[in-house]
């Protein structure tokens, strides 16, 4: 009962620190080329399995896999 919410907490650190350092181009700035949207806190939504506010994050939380497997 106490592991699930423990392994989540642990994921959740791991997909912070992937998110933070995450760069998108930004052409439209001249100032700044590059926007650092995972810089902010990630808020969880446990039932759908997804980061609700930065969207980016949510392409480390599941893997795609090759067709075949």
């Amino acid at each position: 009962a106490k592991a699930g919410p423990l392994t989540e907490a642990i994921l959740m650190g791991n997909l912070a620190i992937r998110s933070y350092n995450y760069r998108v181009p930004t052409p439209d700035d001249p100032n700044s080329r590059y926007k650092l949207p995972g810089r902010t806190k990630l808020y969880w939504d446990s039932d759908n399995m997804r980061v609700t506010n930065v969207e980016i994050a949510n392409q480390f939380v599941s893997r795609a896999y090759r067709n075949g497997w």
